[in-house]
């Protein structure tokens, strides 16, 4: 029986490498972190998202207004376009 040149041994362990490491990271990793996250944390684990009419709107995140309990923005906090924050009364 004739032994493999060295080279193609080498891509070979090379390939088995990437086709193992891609499985674990990029199938195996994920499904575990994801049915963690849901088993632990399901109520936060979906995002907070807003239904309207039976169907997924948006997120109560994405828009946000950060404003102080007299409705004046804070100033630390990115501000959004006013079409996009709050339900658009002033």
């Amino acid at each position: 029986m004739t032994r493999m040149p060295s080279w193609i041994r080498r891509h070979l362990a090379a390939l088995r490498a990437l086709l193992v490491l891609t499985v674990v990271t990029g199938i195996v990793y994920p499904l575990a972190a994801t049915g963690v996250a849901q088993a632990l944390f399901d109520d936060k684990a979906n995002g907070s998202l807003i239904e309207k009419d039976g169907r997924t709107a948006g997120s109560a995140l994405v828009g946000q207004s950060f404003t102080d309990p007299g409705g004046d923005p804070i100033r630390r906090y990115f501000q959004s376009r006013p079409s996009a924050a709050g339900d658009g009364t002033p």
